[in-house]
């Protein structure tokens, strides 16, 4: 069973009206009428106010009934004999209690008991007896020495507003969890400075370092975090956007308010009309901190690789340079050897880069470096066994491992034409180490081939190994003509 609420006369009330207009028949007709007509005429006035008030039940549109002082119904309205099912006079005169005895120890009885023992009119919301997940909204009052009782149904009603509760804490848990973001609204204001906050999600803190509730009171808290150098191009930025109710999108620096860490922002703020005409601006304030520094990283490998390209020309015109110097067009014969050499230098600067690459140019392994120099020294498994490599672990910066790259590369050609790898019994032995935890120290060394003299002249190979390693890298190369064969000793700085 259920009931709602709408004003109707009180008990008192109409016991009043019917009286006073009895009281003033009864003066008007006193001396002319006897008494038995004034109660045939009193009669008259209370069953014409009877219908009355019957018009008046009827026609309110919310269900009614009343009880009297044994509980039993003595008026049903047509609302509430729809809604209970069953025709109204099948229930009159009937006890509430005996015609719906599931409502037995509930607290919609409780209510109804509490107004027939106090004469207070109560007004509250309950579950239907008997048909569950319908609620209804009461008002119950003294009536006629009984209980009155209006109600309406509101089951559709609280549906819908449990389901928009319930999009609206869907809506704030995902607002107050945004990992990297902050979701607020803000009214218009009379003016710029009269905007405040009216809403700012838990997400506020993690972002800023001010807690979401602390804002709306002040919203200079947040204005404050953002970098002095930021300020005045914010403020205008949002001074036009609000002048113009047109969207705003604004990046900018904040100190956070807990950890003291710089970090970006960007703000999205669009303005929104109300059904009432007013203007709400919905925002969302995006941590971008992240995303600038993958900018900024962005933006020194242009700038490294324009700076690696650059070297890398200027590098290959070198090369070509010296490969081709003294070849004139009477020495087209000396040109397919000149070609080969400068071939065979560009792949050791491409087998380099290849390394590099795979690090992403942030540097390499040492040994990765003279593997990819000895590859193509190494095609058998005997070749293999005459070049011994020896030394740490160690990570070096592209410009020794590229440096380092071309000068094995001069070592290993001199040795293949002249050295101990022009013939079947000689070796080479590559060993580094580090010095004092900050320099390279390398070691080339031939043993096993034929007797080697001092070059007449120190040709390309000669100085691209004693003077461009030590001019680019700031070390020492030292290139020695040992009978035995040759010992190159590098010695340059880590860093």
């Amino acid at each position: 069973m259920k009931m709602p609420g709408t004003a109707l006369p009180s008990t008192v009330d109409l016991e009043q009206l019917t009286g006073d207009f009895a009281a003033s028949v009864s003066e008007r007709s006193k001396g002319t009428l006897d008494g038995a007509l004034q109660q045939a005429l009193a009669r008259t006035i209370e069953a014409k106010v009877q219908t009355q008030i019957s018009v008046v039940l009827e026609g309110i549109g919310d269900a009614f009934y009343s009880l009297d002082e044994e509980w039993r119904f003595s008026y049903i309205n047509r609302a509430a004999e729809s809604y209970f099912g069953a025709p109204r006079h099948s229930m009159l005169r009937k006890v509430i209690w005996d015609v719906f005895p599931e409502s037995e120890g509930t607290d919609l009885r409780r209510r109804y008991e509490e107004v027939f023992a106090s004469g207070r009119s109560l007004s509250f919301e309950a579950e239907t007896v008997g048909r569950r997940g319908h609620y209804l909204e009461f008002h119950v009052f003294p009536y006629m020495g009984g209980l009155g009782v209006s109600f309406r149904d509101w089951t559709e009603r609280r549906r819908a507003e449990e389901e928009m509760r319930e999009r609206q804490a869907q809506i704030s848990a995902l607002a107050d969890n945004l990992p990297l973001g902050m979701v607020y609204q803000m009214d218009n204001g009379v003016g710029y400075e009269g905007r405040r906050f009216i809403y700012v999600s838990a997400s506020c803190e993690r972002l800023n370092g001010i807690p979401a509730e602390q804002v709306p009171g002040d919203p200079s808290l947040l204005f404050n975090l953002i970098l002095p150098e930021f300020r005045e191009s914010v403020y205008r930025a949002q001074v036009e956007a609000h002048a113009r109710l047109k969207p705003l999108d604004i990046e900018f620096a904040i100190r956070h308010a807990k950890t003291g860490e710089i970090r970006w922002q960007r703000i999205v703020d669009a303005p929104r009309r109300l059904p009432d005409g007013n203007i709400v601006w919905d925002g969302i304030q995006i941590d971008i901190t992240d995303q600038k520094r993958a900018e900024e990283h962005q933006r020194l490998l242009l700038n490294e690789l324009n700076h690696r390209v650059k070297n890398t020309l200027a590098t290959v015109q070198s090369l070509a340079a010296q490969s081709f110097r003294g070849i004139g067009a009477q020495d087209i014969q000396s040109l397919p050897s000149a070609c080969a050499t400068f071939e065979a230098r560009l792949f050791a600067l491409a087998r380099a880069h290849d390394v590099l690459t795979r690090e992403n140019w942030e540097g390499a392994d040492f040994s990765d470096v003279l593997a990819e120099a000895c590859t193509p020294y190494r095609s058998t498994g005997a070749e293999c066994r005459r070049i011994e490599v020896e030394g740490p672990d160690l990570r070096v910066s592209p410009s020794i491992a590229l440096s380092v790259s071309m000068v094995l590369h001069e070592l290993f050609t001199n040795a293949l034409k002249y050295g101990a790898l022009s013939n079947g019994s000689g070796s080479v032995r590559i060993s580094w180490s580090i010095l004092a935890g900050s320099r390279l120290s390398m070691r080339w060394e031939e043993r096993g081939g034929p007797p080697v003299e001092p070059p007449s002249r120190k040709g390309f190979g000669s100085r691209l190994i004693q003077d461009g390693l030590a001019r680019e890298l700031n070390g020492t190369v030292v290139l020695n003509y040992d009978p035995d064969g040759v010992v190159c000793t590098v010695d340059v700085p880590l860093s």
